[in-house]
């Protein structure tokens, strides 16, 4: 069976790791052609990959590069015309979360990746982390009974927040950037969609955010219409680095998930105390999940089926809880 040739656009930290696993791990694919604005960084990639095109026009890479699909890592206010043009072509589509800059662009995008009757799979890598996958098996096998609560903790490290005031133009605000990540998990493993949302937050340490009604920490309860809840916490200031923690509660028992965010097993006994290395930057935490979601986009473009991947329905669903969320946050403020 031939390869999957896929164009890559957007060479970011994350658009390189997904680049670099289509190039080196994924034996069925073949990455025909990346796509970015910066020059520099595709002489780069020339230099460094031999890539067979590079190309700075989005539009241009999907005509000429004789493409089967496309990974579309490039900032989420631009994810809609990149779609609408994949779809023109007839290419099979992988793109980052969250789709669409609210819910109104990704219902778009749902509708588009209808139309274009190809696969269309989203980049929730969570579900595709060993740990999250086997809570999701242990549920559906009924070990915890019906799950009732999910907790979610989502923290970037604080050295990465005065970068990110001018990342959130391009990918939203931090309820719907960060948070998508565990509102996907939450519908995900309770088998549920939200009703009702509550939320607080606020610009605690870097006050350019709130400029925007943005947040550097904000958190939210939400109730679901099966009676489950779920408790998100999201933040840019954690002071040990990236860390990703999930519980959740069942009738029967109870799942958690990276307690503590230990980049190793090794632990230090010292004077001062118990001491062990954290995870710094998310892509320590994620690399085996990012590669694993990418090879399952290209298996099911092989096989011509979606059968693992988030959908673009997924994305839509937890994007609408994101903005029920950013609604309560709001009304809030204004009390």
């Amino acid at each position: 069976m031939k390869k999957v040739r896929v164009g890559l656009v957007g060479l970011g930290p994350l658009g390189r790791v997904h680049a670099e696993n289509l190039m080196f791990r994924i034996p069925n694919a073949e990455l025909a052609a990346v796509c970015t604005r910066t020059q520099s960084k595709l002489d780069e990639v020339r230099r460094e990959w031999e890539t067979p095109e590079v190309y700075t026009d989005y539009a241009e890479m999907l005509k000429k590069a004789k493409l089967d699909a496309v990974a579309i890592i490039s900032p989420t206010n631009v994810h809609l015309e990149h779609v609408r043009l994949a779809v023109e072509e007839g290419l099979h589509v992988f793109i980052e979360k969250p789709t669409g800059m609210d819910a109104a662009e990704c219902a778009e995008i749902e509708r588009l990746a209808a139309a274009g009757g190809k696969i269309f799979a989203v980049g929730f890598m969570r579900r595709f982390d060993a740990s999250y996958a086997d809570a999701k098996r242990r549920i559906d096998a009924g070990e915890i009974g019906t799950p009732i609560f999910f907790r979610g903790y989502s923290l970037d490290p604080v050295w990465q927040g005065e970068a990110q005031v001018a990342r959130a133009e391009a990918n939203g605000k931090w309820f719907l950037d960060m948070g998508v990540h565990d509102y996907d998990l939450a519908r995900w493993l309770l088998g549920a969609e939200p009703k009702k949302a509550y939320a607080c937050g606020g610009a605690y340490v870097f006050a350019d955010f709130a400029k925007n009604h943005d947040v550097d920490n904000g958190f939210s309860l939400v109730q679901f219409d099966n009676n489950a809840a779920a408790f998100f916490y999201c933040g840019r200031t954690a002071p040990h680095g990236s860390h990703v923690e999930s519980e959740i509660i069942g009738t029967k028992g109870t799942l958690r998930i990276c307690e503590s965010p230990r980049r190793a097993r090794v632990t230090q006994f010292t004077r001062g105390g118990e001491v062990h290395e954290c995870i710094d930057h998310y892509l320590d935490r994620w690399g085996e999940a990012y590669y694993q979601e990418m090879q399952q986009f290209v298996n099911e473009v092989q096989a011509g089926e979606q059968s693992v991947s988030a959908t673009a329905g997924d994305c839509t669903g937890a994007v609408r809880l994101a903005e029920m969320i950013l609604e309560a946050y709001e009304t809030q403020l204004d009390e």
